[in-house]
């Protein structure tokens, strides 16, 4: 029940082309990554990438590796922003007075309870959304 550890820019560079990453809510495949120099004259690294549509997209590292996980079952926790396991989280439906929407919160810390408790206008629902 410990949080995944985060994509390192070393573990990053000795990836292969091809190896298949979480990046947000998507998987994609690394294609490479490269410099420039950008026009404030810093060289930034961008990484190149393939999303889950085909098309290929290049990223700064810096946001890369801030949203990016090398676990695809990986979700994130709504209330720590902890990369967790699906089955140390706990779905929760988050009710406002427009929408619901599906909520992962981790187990082990109350998570959920601390966020209804920021949130109290927004009702807190066990299980998933059924249509």
């Amino acid at each position: 029940m410990d949080a995944l550890p985060r994509l390192t820019p070393e573990k990053l560079a000795a990836m292969p082309n091809g190896t298949r990453i979480k990046f947000g809510g998507q998987i994609v495949k690394l294609s490479g990554r490269g410099t420039f120099v950008n026009a404030a004259g810093c060289t930034e690294t961008m990484i190149e990438y393939t999303d889950s549509r085909g098309n290929s997209v290049s990223f700064e590292e810096k946001i890369f590796l801030q949203t990016a996980t090398e676990y695809l079952n990986s979700v994130r926790c709504d209330f720590c922003l902890r990369l967790r396991d699906k089955h140390d989280c706990e779905v929760k439906v988050i009710e406002t007075y427009m929408s619901r929407s599906n909520g992962n919160f981790c187990k082990d810390r109350g998570c959920a309870q601390l966020y209804f408790i920021r949130h109290p206008n927004q009702k807190p629902q066990i299980g998933r959304r059924k249509w």
